[in-house]
């Protein structure tokens, strides 16, 4: 499972984000994430549109 996203994101060092389309990443670009040393994390429950979902990320970084 993924974990909170100002959890994953840890506290030092840069956070860079990665979001897919509403849909979701296919299991090759998840795989590629991975590979790339990104970590699964979550912006909660809800389904969020892709335009969203960058805001709401930053707020997440930003104000826990």
């Amino acid at each position: 499972g993924s974990r909170p996203l100002r959890e994953a994101a840890g506290s030092t060092g840069p956070v860079w984000v990665l979001h897919g389309p509403e849909g979701g990443l296919t299991a090759q670009e998840e795989d590629a994430a991975l590979a790339q040393g990104f970590a699964p994390a979550s912006l909660g429950a809800r389904v969020l549109r892709a335009e969203t979902a960058s805001v709401a990320a930053l707020s997440q970084l930003v104000y826990g």
